[in-house]
């Protein structure tokens, strides 16, 4: 090998394990993690429906980071499928029943950063603060076209340029390099077929249908398409064509705050109140 194919491997080598060493410790799960509210899976499962964008606040390294440069709660986000993985049959259907058993009938597509585009029952996050979000008003057969999108993603992997490049713009004040020239229709990240963001992904099989996330508005208050790579988790959360979806006691009306029971600082809980 030539010195120079030489060097260029070893270099290539040397970023390939420390990107390695980087993402396992940015997957580490950090050391306190609240959770503010249970969640009843019981009552979720009754709730939720495809098409469903799940928001998660993560307990990882990385989701702080996220977070922090988001300026949200949010760090991730999936897709919620159902039990669409059952009904296509054959391998799919064999896959999902030997992986998650009875719970393949609640099952999201996600991007991680290890794993790539996956599968997973939502069950996953039930020890994390969560948020659904609900398309409003979309048409049955726009969302089938949504829901087929994302899954045609699996197996693909996480776009890692992409992470890097919403970084640097969310967090830069000033622009520079390949960001300098960027507008609201730039693709950030390796702009390929090959690779997604959790985000980006689902941005983009909503979009694929005329269906907005949240659209950048210009001095004339006119919509216009935001690239789906510049997609971040939170933009689910503050779109106004997103329904926030309460799951819990307060959505099924069983809510009485007459009878919470709550805990003194030194004290025995006071107890239910009649």
């Amino acid at each position: 090998m030539k010195p120079r194919a030489l060097f260029e491997s070893l270099v290539a080598a040397l970023k390939e394990r420390l990107r390695r060493i980087g993402s396992r410790l940015l997957n580490q799960p950090v050391a306190a993690y609240e959770l503010r509210a249970p969640n009843d899976m019981a009552r979720l499962y009754r709730c939720i429906r495809k098409g469903d964008v799940v928001l998660v606040e993560g307990e990882l390294r990385i989701s702080q980071f996220v977070k922090y440069a988001t300026q949200s709660q949010w760090s991730h986000c999936a897709l919620y499928v159902g039990d669409e993985l059952l009904r296509r049959g054959g391998a799919l259907r064999g896959q999902a029943l030997a992986r998650f058993g009875e719970l393949a009938d609640h099952v999201i597509v996600e991007a991680l950063t290890e794993e790539g585009v996956i599968a997973a029952p939502l069950a996953k996050y039930e020890g994390l603060n969560i948020r659904i979000c609900r398309p409003s008003g979309i048409d049955p057969a726009d969302l089938d076209r949504v829901l087929e999108s994302v899954l045609a993603d699996l197996g693909k992997r996480y776009d890692e340029r992409n992470f890097l490049d919403l970084a640097l713009m969310l967090l830069s004040p000033v622009k520079f390099g390949p960001l300098k020239a960027r507008t609201i229709h730039t693709c950030l990240g390796n702009c390929t077929d090959l690779e997604v963001m959790c985000s980006g992904m689902i941005a983009k099989a909503f979009q694929r249908v005329g269906y907005p996330v949240l659209p950048h508005v210009d001095s004339g208050l006119a919509l216009r398409t935001r690239h789906y790579s510049q997609i971040v988790p939170r933009d689910f959360d503050l779109s106004p064509y997103f329904q926030i979806i309460k799951s819990n006691v307060v959505e099924d009306g069983a809510f009485d705050y007459r009878r919470l029971i709550w805990k003194q600082a030194d004290a025995e809980p006071i107890g239910l109140r009649r």
